[in-house]
């Protein structure tokens, strides 16, 4: 102690086994969040994946598959799925995609044959699908087998991934 009583300071700095150790693990720290924030938007990006993935197998079969005698359906069936650039697409489409598909009694069944995710966030999925149609008409009742590969681009609205683009590859 001083005179003043006060205690005495030690003019001792933190030994570098110390300063080492509080180094350490301040990176540890760091590191441990950095993975943490990684995994938590890779599970994120995962789970995108997995749900557009199963949306755009279901949704192939929806805008591959059309009959003539309940096109009402098909086609509002097709808009529910889709936003964007296709919904506007499909709609500008739908009138004389209507008129040719009844001019020929057309009826159509898809089935999906593999689909795969092309590239994925937790904002945008890109899927691409091959699907068959098997497709019939008045003036060929023998059905005729398309093979397609579509690509296509889905995001997520309200809950829900809908199709934003779809291309015929």
């Amino acid at each position: 102690m001083t005179d003043a009583g006060e205690p005495q300071r030690s003019g001792r700095r933190p030994a570098p086994r110390a300063i080492a150790v509080a180094v350490l693990l301040v990176v540890a720290v760091a590191t441990a969040v950095t993975f943490g924030v990684m995994l938590a938007n890779r599970t994120a990006t995962d789970r995108a994946g997995s749900e557009a993935l199963a949306t755009a197998r279901a949704y192939a079969v929806t805008v591959t598959s059309y009959d003539y005698q309940t096109l009402d359906r098909n086609f509002a069936d097709v808009l529910d799925g889709a936003t964007g650039e296709f919904r506007d697409q499909y709609s500008g489409a739908s009138q004389a995609l209507r008129k040719l598909i009844t001019d020929a009694k057309a009826t159509s069944k898809g089935t999906v044959l593999a689909a795969g995710i092309q590239q994925a966030d937790t904002d945008q999925v890109e899927v691409l699908v091959f699907v068959d149609q098997m497709i019939t008409n008045a003036a060929s009742p023998q059905p005729r087998l398309d093979r397609n590969r579509v690509l296509m681009t889905m995001s997520p609205h309200d809950g829900r991934w809908l199709v934003d683009k779809l291309e015929l590859e």
